[in-house]
């Protein structure tokens, strides 16, 4: 052969490629199903709306009861637990630190553009005494005003009042993770991580705020010193900036 013939003679074709038959209904049904990540945990509970057989209304609700928003968890998790019962003067007392962190300071703006309202008005009224509308919102005014103050105010008195009379008694258990509250089908945990809960420490009891419509008042008379400063610790670590101390101001 010449060299030129070397040169011109064809490139060697590659194999042709089988095609792929498809798996067997029996093949797809004998392959296992892919088995989880080693380690991995369960899809945790969704949280559930329940409602608290114990704790104190921060405002009066005639239709329903104020609810929490709860994770069921089994009995592994534990806490720490504490029977109590109230006092009218234990729940006056919180009550008034809530009403002055929640309502006082909406409140006072309310009142002071109602007050700008009724002067306008009042200036209406001198410059045209038959001016009958003026006399009604001046009125309207004043009695949404009053309203804004006497409904907090009679609330804590009815609450208070309440507590004297009753000689119910309450079981509370308390984790780092938050609250373990029973309900009819388990226990649930209103978890610490939410924005809205908070709490404070009296001289003389614990404030938990677990919602703008419950808390959870723990007098000190029912916790033995070394749980208060287990509690006291569990708080701080789990609140931080939203545990507040208050003894020096009462």
């Amino acid at each position: 052969m010449s060299e030129l013939d070397e040169k011109i003679l064809p490139e060697e074709t590659p194999e042709e490629e089988k095609p792929v038959e498809p798996a067997s209904p029996e093949q797809e049904q004998e392959a296992p199903a892919e088995a989880p990540a080693e380690g991995g945990e369960p899809e945790p509970e969704k949280e559930k709306k329940i409602v608290p057989g114990q704790g104190v209304d921060a405002e009066k609700y005639d239709v329903s009861e104020p609810w929490l928003d709860g994770r069921r968890v089994d009995d592994s998790v534990r806490g720490l637990e504490i029977r109590y019962d109230l006092r009218g003067d234990e729940v006056r007392k919180a009550l008034k630190y809530f009403q002055k962190k929640a309502l006082y300071r909406k409140n006072t703006i309310f009142t002071v553009i109602l007050a700008i309202i009724a002067a306008l008005y009042a200036q209406s009224i001198f410059q045209d005494p038959s001016y009958t509308m003026g006399y009604l919102m001046i009125v309207l005014a004043v009695g949404v005003i009053w309203i804004l103050w006497f409904l907090p105010s009679r609330h804590i008195k009815s609450a208070a009042q309440a507590a004297d009379l009753s000689q119910d008694s309450f079981s509370l258990e308390i984790c780092p993770g938050g609250l373990l509250l029973p309900q009819e089908d388990g226990r649930y945990l209103v978890g610490f991580d939410r924005p809205a809960v908070r709490a404070a420490e009296f001289s003389d009891l614990f404030l938990i705020v677990a919602s703008r419509e419950k808390l959870f008042v723990l007098p000190k008379r029912c916790i033995p010193e070394e749980d208060q400063q287990s509690l006291r610790e569990m708080l701080k670590e789990a609140l931080g900036a939203r545990f507040e101390l208050v003894q020096a101001k009462e």
